[in-house]
């Protein structure tokens, strides 16, 4: 295990210098598109209670190592874009192949440090309550589906790219801010009506977990775990419901403890779970989920495989799935995955959301990669030496191969070449998508949520 660590430790490129792993730049009809480096991202986000109007003043901070036009992601139209001060157009465009939409900047910038400020407006998952002075507001994500992660709100880059945010929280209409703000950063009240919310550098456009509610709206259990490292945890479990509260602070910890003898210390300075209603599934972020009480396990995984070690591309998100999936069904041992082939990791470099069969068929995968290693320690030997180096950082099918193949001495080209990425068989194509923790929730659900 030490030598799989050792060279691990050798193909571990620089921390956070992710742009090699960006697809490819492509010519549109308005000039070359780049994708950049985003070094900093500072949001301030006013909530206006009178108004009922949420708008985001950006500021980012990017590095370009190629001239070309900017690429980054923004559901809502923005209504401002500057590149160094200067006020330019942006348009939104297709990938090559259709893949996905993003904007692009229409300013060309030479190789070196800019700065790109955006202004815009959101309406997705925020309430105001004119009555109280109150708000609510969450920033919830999806993975399955194309552009669902904080570009539904913010100006942001994409799976690839590692950076500092920072949110000032301005609240008006109120001369006192009567909020509660759940964070997987560090939030200070720095005024009566204003928050700073800090995250960490090396956070993914998928990682920020950010939740606020009127005061004293949720029953809030605040208490610590002790880490197998020695460390103690802060681990926040909140919910509409106080007896959903107390359970889920006994799921926690007792998931904790599993995981922890399986993979290694937590990997996050906190944990924070919202309870929310049955049956909804759940989502992950770093160090925290907005979870039912039957995925709460299954999110908790994740903050070892996809909020801990995190997938690059829409190609590399079927790893963290198909683990979780293992996960949820025992870690079962397989002789053979039990289908014929398919391609959930090798469709369009441009993809962005991981393909909804990566739970049935991945983790058929992963059984059969515990067979394969069973004289070795088996798979999980494999994932907690991976997860202990590579936590924080972002990786791709291709290292995760890479890595198992020396873990184990044997060459895997064969069976990821059939089963990842191969051509779709007809059993694959057919096979059932509907997975229990990660529901596509309806708006009003959404809504129902905060």
């Amino acid at each position: 295990m030490k030598k799989y660590l050792l060279l691990a430790g050798l193909l571990s490129t620089s921390a956070f210098a992710n742009l090699h792993l960006a697809p490819p730049d492509f010519e549109t009809q308005n000039g070359r598109a780049v994708f950049v480096d985003f070094k900093t991202a500072d949001y301030e986000i006013t909530y206006d209670i009178k108004n009922r109007k949420t708008s985001v003043k950006s500021r980012i901070v990017f590095q370009a190592e190629k001239s070309g036009m900017p690429l980054f992601d923004l559901v809502p139209k923005p209504t401002s874009v500057k590149i160094n001060g200067k006020e330019v157009g942006q348009n939104l465009i297709t990938f090559p192949g259709k893949e996905s939409k993003l904007r692009q900047v229409n300013e060309v910038v030479t190789r070196g440090e800019h700065v790109l400020e955006v202004t815009n407006t959101f309406k997705e998952n925020v309430r105001y309550n004119r009555i109280t002075k109150t708000f609510s507001s969450a920033f919830w994500i999806r993975d399955l589906t194309d552009r669902l992660f904080m570009e539904q709100y913010i100006p942001s880059n994409f799976e690839f790219d590692q950076y500092k945010m920072t949110f000032d929280i301005i609240v008006k209409g109120t001369k006192k801010a009567r909020q509660d703000i759940y964070a997987n950063g560090v939030v200070t009240k720095t005024s009566p009506t204003t928050f700073k919310i800090e995250f960490p550098e090396h956070y993914t456009v998928s990682c920020p977990y950010f939740h606020t509610t009127p005061k004293n709206r949720m029953s809030r259990r605040d208490f610590t775990y002790k880490s197998v490292s020695g460390r103690n945890i802060p681990i926040t479990v909140y919910s509409p419901n106080p007896i959903r509260t107390i359970a889920f602070k006994k799921e926690t910890i007792r998931v904790m403890k599993e995981l922890e003898a399986d993979y290694g210390a937590w990997g996050h300075p906190q944990f924070i779970a919202y309870g929310t209603f049955p049956k909804t599934g759940g989502m992950e972020h770093a160090g925290a989920t907005a979870t039912a009480y039957g995925s709460l396990d299954h999110e908790m995984l994740h903050s070892y495989f996809a909020k801990g070690v995190m997938p690059a591309n829409g190609n590399s998100g079927w790893i963290d799935e198909a683990l979780a999936r293992w996960r949820d069904s025992g870690y079962p041992r397989l002789m053979t995955p039990g289908f014929e082939g398919s391609n959930i990791g090798g469709q369009s470099v441009y993809k962005r959301n991981t393909d909804r069969r990566s739970y049935a068929l991945g983790s058929a995968f992963m059984a059969y990669l515990d067979y394969r290693l069973q004289n070795i320690g088996g798979l999980k030997a494999f994932l907690r030496g991976y997860f202990q180096t590579y936590n924080r950082h972002v990786v791709t099918t291709e290292h995760f191969k890479n890595n198992l193949e020396f873990f184990s001495g044997m060459n895997f080209d064969a069976e990821f070449g059939q089963y990842i990425w191969g051509e779709n068989s007809e059993d694959s194509l057919n096979v059932d998508e509907h997975n229990p923790h990660h529901h596509a929730l309806t708006k009003s659900q959404l809504l129902k949520m905060l």
